[in-house]
């Protein structure tokens, strides 16, 4: 199995499938598709998320363009709901401050909650899937669900090699409920390049009005845990004040059936290892 770890999205997508893609490609060109396939190749990727429980561990690391940078240790639980993706990430900040616990539950219209460091359990609101889930560190809860690849409008933008892989671009328009949202944030759509071989996002760009992109989020490298390959590397660059974020991956665990309750709002208040042990 192949699993992506993108922007919250964790696509699964068969070998074998991969490897018959790869077959039909013998140049360096990306040839376009028509309104037909290029509707059907969205339906394959939509259709192909999903699978069992995962555990990422690594780091989130600031580099602004002007100061230190700052590293984060996180741990990432991944499961699904039907093709929902379901979200906890634990935040280790140095210092004084407790761990910072979120939940997830990604479609095109995500939840959250965050456990605070006064002790409580609470509801994100819409706007707030647009900050840093840390002081300093620039990825958000939008770049983790990834609620646009669910919107019903989705248009086809071409193809080209994008990070030296054969991709399509889609462009994807938000409904009318995410528009005062993104207004907010200088974002009037959302290209998206996917995999010509995978099936699975490899660059996403937030637009504004004049279809400059205000950030950009990229696969930079990949890594085998197993028999399963998993985003090693994702880069997360803001055009405005030109810092980047990277979340990187050093150790996973694939293929896992978790227990449902680290799934659940109300414990976030629980460790994650207590859940896993049973305690």
């Amino acid at each position: 199995m192949v699993i992506f770890l993108l922007l919250g999205v964790l696509a699964q997508i068969s070998l074998q499938g991969q490897v018959r893609r790869e077959m039909g490609r013998t140049t360096r060109e990306v040839d376009p598709l028509d309104q037909s396939e290029s509707q059907q190749f969205l339906q394959n990727f939509r259709s192909s998320r999903g699978g069992l429980d995962s555990i990422f561990e690594g780091r989130l690391i600031h580099y602004p363009r002007r100061g230190k940078k700052v590293t984060m240790p996180v741990r990432i639980y991944s499961g699904w709901s039907g093709r929902a993706l379901k979200m906890r990430i634990d935040l280790d900040p140095e210092g004084f401050q407790p761990t910072q616990r979120f939940l997830f539950v990604g479609g095109s219209d995500p939840q959250g909650w965050a456990w605070t460091f006064e002790g409580e359990v609470i509801s994100l609101p819409p706007e707030d899937l647009f900050q840093p889930l840390f002081p300093d560190l620039d990825l958000t809860a939008f770049d983790l669900t990834a609620p646009y690849l669910d919107w019903p409008n989705a248009l086809y933008d071409g193809s080209e090699r994008v990070a030296d892989s054969p991709a399509h671009w889609f462009r994807f328009e938000p409904p009318t409920s995410w528009v005062p949202v993104l207004q907010e944030e200088g974002i009037v759509a959302v290209r998206v390049a996917l995999d010509a071989r995978f099936d699975a996002p490899v660059r996403v760009e937030y637009l504004d009005s004049e279809d400059n992109p205000v950030r950009s989020l990229e696969v930079r490298s990949f890594k085998k845990i197993d028999d399963t390959w998993i985003v090693r590397r994702l880069e997360g660059f803001d055009e405005r004040t030109r810092n980047r974020t990277e979340l990187r991956i050093d150790d996973a665990e694939v293929e896992l059936e978790l227990q449902p309750q680290i799934f659940l709002p109300s414990s976030l208040s629980i460790p994650a290892g207590s859940i896993l042990s049973g305690n």
